[in-house]
């Protein structure tokens, strides 16, 4: 019997199991990031932000390590905030139009955590480029 009878046996229902090319969820994780990007303002707000902190990094001349402070909490960032839409996602599909307590609470605290995280990288982004606005407004 050859390998493509026995896999035609191998019922629907078990098949999704089967190991298939990485690229697939490489595909799905990216239209991930797709639609978090076509329907989230603040997801697009955020990639302002982090290409506005790029941008600025390169005129400034930040170090190494301040680059990859920046790369590391905007990761964090969008990882919040893609969680979050997945969570808000979840909980509207699980509540089907009606107020649930619980889903609230999840929403509510899933939407903390990417205001604490944006808060740290403007905190950071502070740090960062302030002291360097200032030197080089005394040079004006």
């Amino acid at each position: 019997m050859n390998i493509l009878a026995i896999f035609a046996k191998i019922p629907h229902h078990v098949k999704r199991y089967i190991p298939r090319p990485h690229t697939i969820s490489f595909k799905h994780a990216w239209d991930g990031v797709k639609f978090a990007f076509r329907t989230q303002p603040n997801f697009r707000f955020h990639v302002f932000a982090f290409s506005s902190a790029i941008i600025a990094g390169f005129l400034f001349k930040i170090s190494y390590l301040e680059f990859v402070s920046i790369i590391l909490i905007s990761g964090i960032v969008f990882s919040m905030e893609m969680l979050n839409t997945a969570l808000e996602a979840l909980g509207d599909e699980v509540a089907k139009g009606q107020f649930l307590d619980l889903i609230k609470v999840s929403k509510d605290v899933s939407a903390g955590g990417v205001l604490l995280s944006a808060a740290a990288a403007a905190i950071l982004a502070i740090i960062i480029f302030i002291p360097k606005l200032f030197f080089m407004l005394s040079l004006l």
